[in-house]
């Protein structure tokens, strides 16, 4: 009786063991990347964004696009970031990669956006991308306005 338990225990382990080391495969990083936005931090004139990446076929991606309106008068820009607690999320897609990626388009806020790209795999971290989207009307109207800097008389 003694020895048919331990032999259950010890298949009963070795199954165990098993079903965990194939469950536990190493993922291979450069198989997931961000092609566009390229860089970490950019400026757009255009309302819409294409954001596109590789990944292995069926691998089923969140895109999350958040936005920071400036209510506090803070003039946010890529130098000056808003607070984590500043942004208000705008849009999320759940994307399916094919056989070449993917690509999405999404839609930007007049200001700071903060695109999050992830691709809910275990040990790959989500990329990030902030875009500054500002209209080049507004821009002129702004750079045309008097200063509105103190004199120093």
């Amino acid at each position: 009786m003694w020895k048919r338990l331990v032999i259950s225990l010890f298949v009963f382990m070795i199954i165990i063991s098993i079903s965990t080391i194939g469950f536990t495969a190493n993922v291979d990083p450069s198989k997931y990347e961000v092609v566009t936005p390229k860089d970490e931090s950019s400026s757009s004139n255009n309302k819409a964004m294409l954001i596109s990446g590789k990944a292995p076929k069926g691998t089923n991606i969140m895109i999350k696009v958040y936005g920071a309106i400036d209510l506090t008068g803070e003039e946010y820009s890529l130098a000056k970031l808003p607070r984590q607690e500043d942004y208000i999320l705008t849009s999320s897609l759940d994307v399916e990669t094919g056989a070449l990626g993917f690509a999405e388009e999404v839609e930007l806020i007049h200001g700071i956006n903060k695109i999050i790209i992830d691709f809910n795999v275990n040990g790959i971290d989500p990329e990030e991308r902030i875009i500054y989207y500002y209209e080049v009307d507004k821009l002129i109207e702004t750079l045309r306005k008097p200063s509105t800097i103190p004199s120093t008389k």
